[in-house]
């Protein structure tokens, strides 16, 4: 056995409490729970929340393996109080937090005994949303409309989900609740939008009354767990004593969860509200003669103008990219070294910037640009790989800048399947500014080897550089190489539904859309892993939509495929897929 012994992997147990876990008739001050081992407090006064809420929280004291709640205020009459000690209860050697303990009591002769359960899941990944909170609030006539609620007000009950996203509500008032969920980042309780994840149920959720099953296990380890920290240098045998501790704590869990199984679970979705005030999120250098101006929406309406007369030797050229997200400047090498730039959109923006035309550069890297000055060149690049370009694509030379002119020489030549041509090499503009030219020549054929060959100073970029000789060759693969995947869906919603095809680290390789059930045949596929989404388009615009709380609109549904596809070369892979199946106003699947 190493040093020291066991490791402590268990939280600590509480073995006894002043008034009892779960009592009535409270009349004090103060509740001391006492531990099976020495304990410490981990941001309580974040962590902790009494439900329902006191008006100043409680003083938090430890004294040995003692923890004692003092309450500065009278508590109401009649009432059932909870007090939700999320993780803050760590053991004092190794931090295992106990966690998401609570501690009931009632100021009446009863308790509240009603309780319900569900899941909590993040909108757009469809995965478990991990220790975010579910606020309940009483339906009470109250000046502050529904949607601002998480806003103004903390919640009457609050839970937290587990790993799994599960969370559970118990010792309730028997009446109906407004729910939330929240990912509540400074853990104030309350909704701070744009940073934080909300969900709400579109229904009022009503607990069912909680019917305690008793695990079989837990009657045969009833008795108070034993302090493994106690004896930790005679001669004691302490394994019996682990066991028994890991197993009393196993079975108290199990039994919970018995009860529990029994309610009707309910199914959160959180999503990030989206800021919709358009905004210029960054303007920078993206290297001498290039500036990048990035929005927060699409921005073919917002004016970027410069400020003074420009040169006609800039030669300036504007581009979007395709989501119109983003705009590039290209420009030619200047005696100016700032530029005065006025960006107006409405009346949302209205900026001035003075932006530099050469991006700042330290010595090391003057040294490095020095030394690749004396041999410049017009870079490129295309999707050859590894000498091989997939059956249907085009040969695409991408360059860095915009390419202003070219001119073929007689020197050029191209090999196709041994056949060789001489000045008959053409290439075709492929964007209107230039950045992309296109080999004109036929499609392609599988199995058949290509060679290209371009002299050097064909292509002249804006700045003035020429590209360097190009000489790339490859090979077409084989039909064989390639597998074929067939999706047989059955979307369970009159709404369009949009099919993604993704890499295993979520990038979209390929959106299709589909209404009603339809037969998706995906050929000349690359062998390769990939995960199949469906997105339900309620508002038929081709993408994802978040939910909005004041509109009360939930975020489009999203749905994966359980298991992950692997296409294999010569292959074809046929599978079916039921699309959302029916579920009720609670989210849950029948």
């Amino acid at each position: 056995m190493p040093a020291g012994g066991i490791k402590d992997t268990l939280p600590p147990q509480v073995i006894n409490s002043i008034p009892a876990n779960y009592s009535v008739n409270f009349d004090g001050k103060t509740i001391e729970i006492e531990f099976n081992e020495y304990i410490k407090l981990d941001k309580i006064n974040q962590q902790a929340l009494i439900s329902p809420p006191l008006e100043e929280n409680p003083e938090y004291r430890i004294k040995g393996k003692k923890l004692q709640v003092r309450f500065d205020e009278e508590l109401k009459p009649a009432t059932t109080y909870t007090i939700f000690f999320g993780n803050a209860i760590v053991d004092l050697t190794e931090s295992n937090p106990l966690a998401a303990h609570t501690f009931v009591f009632s100021t009446g002769p009863v308790l509240d005994s009603m309780a319900f359960r569900g899941k909590v899941h993040f909108a757009f990944e469809d995965v478990a949303a991990e220790e975010v909170f579910v606020f309940l609030y009483r339906i009470e006539e109250d000046t502050i409309p529904v949607d601002s609620l998480p806003f103004l007000k903390k919640p009457y009950y609050v839970s937290r989900t587990d790993k799994k996203g599960n969370f559970r509500f118990r010792n309730l008032r028997n009446e109906p609740y407004l729910m939330f969920a929240l990912e509540d980042r400074n853990s104030n309780f309350k909704y701070d939008k744009g940073g934080e994840a909300i969900a709400f149920s579109n229904e009022i959720v009503k607990p069912e009354f909680l019917e305690i099953i008793q695990d079989p296990i837990f009657e045969e380890l009833d008795s108070p767990p034993t302090d493994s920290m106690d004896h930790l240098h005679d001669d004691h045998d302490h394994s019996f004593d682990r066991q028994r501790d890991s197993l009393a704590y196993v079975a108290k869990v199990r039994s919970d969860s018995l009860s529990f199984d029994k309610l009707k679970p309910y199914k959160l979705n959180l999503f990030y509200e989206p800021d919709s005030t358009q905004k210029l999120l960054r303007a920078e250098v993206v290297k001498k003669g290039q500036l990048r101006f990035a929005f927060r929406y699409p921005a073919p309406d917002v004016s970027v103008e410069p400020m003074i007369q420009l040169p006609d030797t800039l030669g300036l050229l504007k581009m979007y990219t395709p989501k119109k997200d983003t705009l590039f400047w290209f420009y030619r090498d200047s005696v100016l070294d700032t530029i005065p730039i006025s960006i107006k959109y409405d009346t949302l923006i209205d900026d001035t910037l003075r932006m530099a035309m050469s991006p700042k550069v330290s010595l090391a890297a003057r040294k490095n640009q020095k030394k690749k000055a004396e041999d410049p060149g017009l870079n490129f690049t295309s999707k050859v790989m590894s000498r091989k370009l997939d059956i249907g694509k085009q040969l695409t030379l991408t360059f860095p800048e915009p390419v202003i002119r070219f001119q073929m020489r007689d020197s050029s030549r191209y090999i196709a399947a041994g056949d060789t041509v001489y000045n008959q090499v053409s290439f075709v503009k492929s964007d209107s500014l230039g950045l992309h030219y296109t080999l004109d020549v036929p499609a392609f054929e599988a199995e058949n080897d290509y060679s290209l060959l371009i002299p050097d100073s064909i292509f002249f970029g804006l700045s003035g550089l020429t590209n360097d000789t190009i000489a790339i060759d490859f090979k077409v693969p084989a039909l064989s190489d390639y597998g074929t995947l067939i999706l047989d869906l059955k979307p369970e919603t009159d709404f369009p539904v949009l099919i993604q095809l993704l890499t295993p680290k979520g990038d979209v390789v390929e959106q299709r859309t589909i209404r009603g059930p339809q037969k998706l045949k995906y050929e000349l596929m690359k062998p390769a892993k990939f995960i199949v989404k469906a997105i339900v388009d309620e508002n038929n615009n081709g993408r994802w939509d978040t939910g909005d709380l004041v509109d009360k609109k939930q975020p489009e549904m999203v749905f994966f495929l359980e298991k992950e596809l692997e296409i294999r070369a010569n292959w074809d892979l046929e599978e079916e897929w039921v699309i959302g199946a029916s579920e009720d106003s609670s989210g849950e699947k029948k």
